[in-house]
């Protein structure tokens, strides 16, 4: 992020208080830090209901209730809000999936339709937040498609270590290990692509099965190599 908004470290810790400047009770910083977070909500509504090309400076600032120049003071151009609004919902969504392994029984079944059920219910309660992470990230710019491809395999790489730290999916039979998660994790983004195009009429139920057959056939495929 830091080639896209070398401004965004003024978010990442407080500031001196000696240079804060308090303004009806609020510091500077805390109100600078109010507003970004209003630009990243309407950022998010803006792409997500009307798409990133149509998404102005003009149309997120309006949607925030601020003028440009407050945008301007958190980002230096829609891209970089597009990367800080992406990072912020896939952070969302894979603490939303990390809670529900956590809850859910230590069987490879068990396991993977926990995950797949959060992943799933995250995206159709959440429509603005299911267009931004598998619509409109796509194709913007090079800089944009490697936090794209970082989240896809930081999602595999997740998955990969807690199957293997709880022994729910041995396989090692197979060549290459980190490929089948990366593949397992590219296909239950375009099944849930398929969906959203459907309008989610499929419900949901049998859209986590038809992914759940991909995990487990995995791992029938290497109980059948050993």
């Amino acid at each position: 992020m830091s080639e896209l908004n070398n401004e965004n470290t003024r978010h990442q810790g407080p500031k001196s208080p000696q240079v804060s400047r308090r303004y009806r009770g609020s510091s500077g910083d805390q109100r600078r830090n109010e507003r970004y977070e209003q630009l990243l909500n309407a950022g998010l509504n803006v792409i997500g209901s009307q798409g990133y090309a149509a998404a102005s400076v003009r149309s997120i600032c309006a949607e925030a209730g601020l003028t440009e120049r407050y945008f301007y003071e958190s980002f230096a151009n829609r891209e970089a809000l597009l990367a800080e609004v992406y990072q912020t919902q896939t952070r969302f969504l894979k603490g939303r999936m990390l809670a529900a392994f956590e809850r859910s029984e230590r069987n490879t079944s068990a396991f993977s339709r926990a995950g797949l059920k959060a992943f799933y219910d995250t995206l159709y309660e959440n429509p603005n937040v299911a267009r931004l992470l598998l619509f409109e990230v796509l194709g913007v710019s090079d800089t944009i498609d490697l936090l794209y491809y970082e989240a896809m395999e930081e999602f595999a790489v997740l998955i990969r270590t807690l199957a293997e730290s709880l022994g729910l999916a041995d396989i090692s039979e197979v060549p290459n290990q980190g490929m089948v998660y990366a593949g397992l994790v590219g296909a239950v983004l375009q099944i849930a692509r398929r969906w959203a195009l459907t309008n989610y009429s499929e419900p949901v139920d049998n859209v986590i099965e038809s992914s759940l057959f991909l995990f487990v056939a995995a791992t029938n495929y290497s109980a059948t190599r050993s």
